[in-house]
């Protein structure tokens, strides 16, 4: 493993180590407390899941190593599918949530409620969901367009290169993130904000208990697969920013600072946009490698806490502590 890999992890793990930390004291939601005899339908859905969290771990891991050695068997293709791994693991997670019926809160008999306000996909986001990946989408655009407008054709006919001419001075850089990484890039993020909405859409459509206490473990439920998949599309448009950012500004680098009639020749300001570039892109990565750390977090980890409840002396109905 690399230097810089190594930081970025070592960085996106304290991330996550503080977020932890800081949001410990907030996870008193996941604790519901229901009478002994629905305590049941409460396992149940725990279990479903944990396995709606291990078939989408699982399609991510297959969809990744299959991309993996799809790159290993095209070294024509510049590392292009190797770029794209997070975005499919990713996508592959979320059609599998998709696709599942919505995790369940159960209960007998065959009545069920239904809100009098329209649900929406944003319906169980908490406000940050809402903002958080819109900005970050607009942001990878952005940062898309601007890579592939300054972009070269190279040796090949394939826009991912960058030169620089400055009187004299002309150098060229590979690998840049132009046209032909920046294109597949765009596709597979649009892909990923389509999945991610489906995915809402399913979880916030799904039918709700009527009992009150398993209403508020169902808001639980929906709760925190909104949160997993709300962290893992944004985690993934951050990790494209911070790495497209990275990698175009290691290129101009290279291409902005050479030696030339026996001096090292600076091109300014393309050497201090590319410092910047490099510096700010694996700040950037780091942050999103911890939101899609954050979000495996959120997925492993029960969502109730089975415990007895406190007794009373004389307690109408038992009741068990989820």
């Amino acid at each position: 493993m690399g230097f810089i890999p190594l930081v970025v992890i070592i960085a996106a793990l304290a991330l996550v180590w503080l977020a932890v930390a800081r949001l410990r004291s907030t996870e008193a939601f996941r604790r519901v407390t229901v009478p002994a005899g629905l305590a049941p339908s409460l396992h149940a859905a725990r279990r479903a899941f944990r396995r709606r969290a291990a078939l989408a771990t699982t399609a991510a891991v297959v969809v990744g190593a299959l991309a993996l050695a799809v790159d290993h068997a095209m070294p024509a293709g510049y590392d292009l599918v190797f770029l794209l791994v997070p975005a499919l693991m990713s996508l592959a997670g979320l059609l599998v949530i998709a696709a599942l019926p919505g995790v369940p809160v159960a209960e007998s008999g065959s009545q069920r409620s239904a809100d009098l306000a329209p649900r929406h996909p944003w319906s169980f986001a908490p406000a940050w969901a809402r903002v958080l990946p819109a900005t970050a989408g607009v942001l990878l655009l952005g940062v898309i367009v601007a890579f592939g407008l300054t972009s070269e054709a190279a040796e090949d006919g394939l826009f991912r290169a960058i030169r620089i001419d400055s009187g004299a001075y002309s150098s060229t850089a590979t690998p840049y993130p132009g046209w032909y990484y920046g294109v597949p890039v765009l596709i597979v993020t649009v892909a990923l904000a389509i999945a991610a909405a489906t995915a809402l859409a399913r979880v916030a459509a799904s039918a709700r208990p009527t009992h009150t206490t398993l209403r508020e473990a169902d808001q639980v439920m929906r709760l925190l697969i909104t949160r997993v998949i709300v962290k893992l599309t944004t985690g993934t448009f951050i990790v494209y920013l911070g790495g497209l950012m990275f990698m175009g500004g290691r290129a101009m680098s290279a291409a902005s600072g050479q030696w030339f009639d026996g001096s090292y020749a600076e091109i300014q300001p393309w050497f201090t946009v590319a410092l910047t570039l490099f510096c700010v892109g694996l700040i950037v990565v780091g942050i999103g490698v911890a939101l899609l750390l954050l979000a495996v977090l959120d997925a492993v980890t029960p969502p109730f806490t089975v415990r007895p409840a406190p007794s009373t002396l004389q307690p109408a109905e038992p009741t068990t502590r989820v």
